[in-house]
């Protein structure tokens, strides 16, 4: 993860090993176009012969999504890398909108890990218990798991203590805004690796895994992600009232299948 990352050279090596390991027929030839390099240069700059210059870092941080917390974190390693400190004046919009967001450690463990949404979940079903062995032994995690969850939980205030009784803070809200781009695909990582254990963990009475194809104009786009946002809405108002007993996860996934063209 690029927060954990000490260099760029640690940073892109790990996310093209990570490409590699999610497409085995992906290369460096496709990491380098997309990053806007040459093959020759990122070759260079992942055996630690080449260092980043500024331009290059911050053309490489918008190809690849980074929020502006990562972003200010590339360009110090990258001119780490180049053994001089980064210009203030050049960070300062960054350190702005950094001091903005704000995000803690904690809370970015919170996003990455998927049993901490799970509990806020679990809490509305009837027989809940702000027990760390009972969350467990529900979610199939180690209890040490859901122990340390739980008091990442309370530190960032989505669960909060008074006197020996806990509840979810009210209204809460968490919005992409300031998340890390590593911590939010790790999530939908781990959620879709639960989907493909349910497949053969699960009856298919207690699931629901179907898809279509379609071929479209990418213009429309925008809209089929806030028509698919409208549906999760109205499914949560609709399905989410009386006894609950069950916490289930809907994930709807529309990507791209083809590849070349325009």
């Amino acid at each position: 993860m690029l927060l954990e990352s000490r260099t760029a050279k640690e940073f892109l090596n790990e996310e093209l090993a990570r490409r590699l390991r999610d497409n085995s027929r992906y290369s460096l030839r496709a990491f380098a176009r997309q990053l806007g390099l040459s093959p020759g240069e990122l070759s260079e700059v992942l055996r630690g012969k080449r260092a980043l210059s500024f331009r290059s870092t911050l053309r490489i941080a918008k190809s690849l999504g980074l929020n502006s917390a990562e972003t200010r974190h590339l360009l110090q390693i990258a001119q780490t890398d180049k053994s001089r400190a980064v210009d203030p004046e050049l960070l300062r919009p960054l350190d702005q909108a950094v001091r903005t967001q704000d995000l803690s450690v904690d809370m970015f463990r919170v996003v990455s890990d998927w049993y901490c949404f799970a509990i806020l979940t679990l809490a509305e079903t009837a027989d809940f218990r702000w027990s760390a062995q009972w969350i467990a032994k529900r979610l199939g995690i180690a209890p040490s798991e859901a122990r340390i969850a739980l008091e990442r939980l309370e530190r960032v205030g989505l669960i909060e203590r008074k006197g020996t009784q806990i509840k979810i803070t009210p209204d809460y809200v968490i919005t992409a805004s300031g998340i890390p781009s590593e911590a939010i695909r790790s999530y939908h990582r781990q959620i879709l690796t639960k989907a493909i254990e349910s497949i053969d963990e699960q009856q298919i009475s207690e699931r629901e895994l179907t898809g279509i194809g379609l071929a479209i104009d990418p213009k429309h786009l925008p809209a089929i992600r806030r028509e698919i946002s409208e549906f999760q809405d109205g499914l949560v108002a609709k399905y989410s009232k009386g006894k609950k007993t069950e916490v289930y996860y809907c994930e709807t996934a529309l990507f791209r299948l083809t590849r070349g063209g325009k």
